[in-house]
């Protein structure tokens, strides 16, 4: 069979393209229009994420100098945060393999979810860092939260930026037996500092 009778074939099956649906209205009216520093906190206690509260850079680089291993190799795309490791000279994301803690800064956080956004503006051309990486310590301005999902996508510059991810804690997969395992395929553990 022609590669051409296979694509006729794979056309006419597909049938006469449908509308999308108006999203009801009241719903979206309905949606919470206010982001609550409380809600946020909760749901990222839920998912298995440690919340940090701080003023200063200073608290944080205190925070992650008391937290984090002396040894450890730090991975920072926070300029106010420097990383032991030089990101400018990492060509080959396998080099990122053995960073304990990735340093990051969300774009904004998600209410209703936990999920905080980083896109290439924070990640570079380290995609793989915020899955390589041990643990995650994200920063986040308080300012910089939005209420669901919904608000969060009008927010985000699809444009400007050719790669961008939500992220909701620390990875987490469980089996038919319901047995949760954390950071089988990404960090083990994420901490989100917020910046009052």
């Amino acid at each position: 069979m022609s590669r051409a009778t296979i694509l006729a074939a794979v056309r006419q099956a597909q049938g006469s393209p449908t509308p999308l649906p108006e999203a009801p209205v009241d719903a979206l009216r309905a949606l919470p229009n206010e982001a609550s520093l409380p809600d946020f906190i909760a749901t990222l206690d839920l998912i298995g994420a440690r919340v940090i509260r701080g003023r200063s850079f200073t608290e944080a680089a205190t925070w992650l100098r008391e937290n984090v291993p002396a040894t450890a190799a730090l991975a920072s795309h926070v300029p106010q945060l420097p990383g032991t490791v030089d990101l400018t000279t990492v060509t080959d994301p396998h080099a990122l393999d053995g960073i304990h803690t990735a340093i990051l800064h969300a774009r904004f956080g998600v209410c209703e979810n936990g999920a905080v956004w980083l896109d290439e503006t924070e990640l570079g051309p380290h995609r793989v860092l915020p899955f390589i990486a041990e643990h995650l310590f994200i920063i986040l301005r308080a300012a910089d939260l939005v209420p669901t999902l919904h608000h969060a996508y009008e927010r985000i510059d699809t444009i400007g930026s050719g790669f961008g991810l939500f992220l909701a804690g620390p990875s987490k997969t469980a089996d038919i037996e319901q047995c949760l395992v954390i950071g089988a395929h990404g960090a083990r553990g994420a901490t989100i500092f917020i910046l009052d």
